[in-house]
């Protein structure tokens, strides 16, 4: 079984591919508000370097924000094409939680810009605090409030230091607990823009 492995959610172009639950190759670099004119071509070199064909692709695993509003839509979008050009099926997943670190409890934060935070809370394997745009000082009250949780995410906005996560990794071991959608058009995004 292949499994592309797409992200371009937040700051890094994440590109992977999975054969039989094991990630064998990637691409992933800091690549802000450029991920559009890249993300095609480095599918294709990675394809192509691993002589895969896309027609022998058997799902597409992509994140679906909340994070960068155009960062959401050029990897989902392209999942959404994928999927439907090729009849094979679209595995969503939160951008909050394949950030997380799988197995401790962990809050992963994104800069939401006007003194905003995405945040999204998880104790092991259990959600804590839904996926959500919260306000700076509300998070740093969240944050002292559970000192023992691990901080994930460039958190230099708010003057602290989170931890870094292997994103593809994780997209394959959470893929496992999502529903396949067969009909990519029934993927909606996640932006949260007017949450808060």
């Amino acid at each position: 079984m292949n499994y592309l492995l797409l992200d371009s959610s937040n700051t890094y172009l994440s590109v992977g591919l999975a054969k039989n639950s094991r990630l064998i190759d990637k691409i992933s670099y800091p690549c802000f508000q450029r991920q559009s004119e890249y993300m095609v071509s480095e599918i294709a070199q990675l394809l192509k370097r691993n002589h895969i064909n896309p027609k022998k692709l058997d799902g597409i695993v992509s994140s679906i924000g909340p994070g960068s509003y155009t960062g959401i839509r050029i990897a989902l979008t392209i999942a959404k094409v994928m999927s439907f050009a090729l009849n094979i099926p679209l595995y969503p997943l939160s951008t909050l939680e394949i950030n997380k670190v799988i197995g401790k409890d962990s809050i992963v934060l994104f800069n939401a810009r006007s003194n905003r935070s995405y945040i999204a809370a998880f104790s092991k394997a259990k959600r804590l605090l839904k996926d959500q745009a919260m306000n700076n000082n509300d998070v740093l009250k969240y944050i002292k409030d559970h000192p023992k949780f691990v901080l994930v995410g460039d958190l230099s906005y708010l003057n602290l230091k989170g931890k870094k996560v292997d994103v593809l990794n994780n997209m394959l071991i959470l893929m496992k607990k999502v529903k396949p959608v067969k009909n990519p058009n029934l993927v909606k995004p996640i932006y949260l823009k007017e949450s808060y």
